[in-house]
């Protein structure tokens, strides 16, 4: 009998608020740990909040740390803390295993996990049962280059890492409605994600290659460091993806979840989203 692949998802993370907020988004991360249907030996993310001279991975120590990397925002989430299991026996493997699917993988032992990592996934697990790992975006590299990571990695869902790529389906700061916090969604950041969506479903993968190549493309994403994670969760789903969860904040800040989509192995019937909300 096959193995059972773990799913893989893209996260829209938002604001670091979200460590502690009773939000649309923190309930829907909360419900990741039931989405899965085969053993996790670990968890290895790309984050948007990562970009190193070549692909590099963290988190292969004793006790692994999260970072603060954000500025301006309440007092409580700088004192935040999440413990994390020991990452040196399963960092061992893990980057022997990245080593023989991608040949060049550097480290970076000091490297502290970011927002981008412990956010979403400490309102997954706020007790952390498994090691957890991160692997940087790389200066230079295009679409074409992280759809190609992604597909490198998919083989690792079969061998229970569980891949979640985090960053945004829009990230446009500078046009939040900071005001409002449940106002409308833009009608260009909709154009947008509806864009993506389609293309999604249809893994039309040349289409998604560059987001600036989608409409409003260079206004959803100015620069496209929070776009780059949801082409490795592309190239690693092999199939179409699916928008799991959608909610929008400020108008433009969409916190669109996304995962593979496949066929129930007791129903033969497909998934289906464990709901949708309109906002956060």
């Amino acid at each position: 009998m096959p193995k059972r692949a773990l799913p893989v998802f893209f996260i829209s993370h938002g604001a670091p608020t979200h460590a502690v907020a009773d939000s649309a988004a923190a309930r829907f991360w909360a419900r990741i740990p039931e989405m899965l249907d085969a053993p996790v030996r670990c968890v290895l993310v790309v984050s948007a909040h990562w970009e190193a001279r070549a692909l590099t991975l963290a988190g292969r120590t004793a006790s692994p740390r999260i970072q603060h990397d954000f500025y301006g925002f309440p007092e409580t989430l700088y004192r935040l803390s999440w413990p994390l299991p020991d990452g040196r026996e399963t960092g061992e493997w893990l980057k022997a295993r990245l080593v023989e699917i991608l040949e060049d993988v550097q480290e970076d032992p000091s490297r502290l996990l970011d927002h981008g990592v412990w956010v979403p996934l400490m309102r997954a697990w706020p007790k952390m049962p498994y090691p957890v790992f991160q692997l940087s975006l790389v200066a230079g590299w295009r679409g074409e280059d992280y759809l190609r990571l992604g597909a490198h990695l998919g083989a690792l869902r079969e061998e229970g890492v569980l891949l979640v790529g985090s960053g945004g389906i829009v990230h446009n700061l500078a046009e939040l409605d900071r005001r409002h916090s449940l106002a409308e969604p833009a009608h260009w950041a909709q154009a947008f994600v509806q864009a993506v969506e389609v293309a999604l479903a249809s893994r039309d993968t040349e289409a998604l290659l560059d987001p600036w190549a989608l409409p409003h493309g260079r206004r959803a994403h100015p620069t496209r460091e929070h776009y780059w994670p949801l082409l490795v969760a592309l190239g690693a789903a092999e199939g179409p993806m699916v928008a799991w969860f959608r909610a929008w904040e400020m108008g433009t800040l969409a916190m669109h979840a996304f995962r593979d989509f496949r066929l129930s192995s007791k129903s033969m019937h497909a998934d289906t989203p464990p709901w949708h909300d309109c906002c956060a």
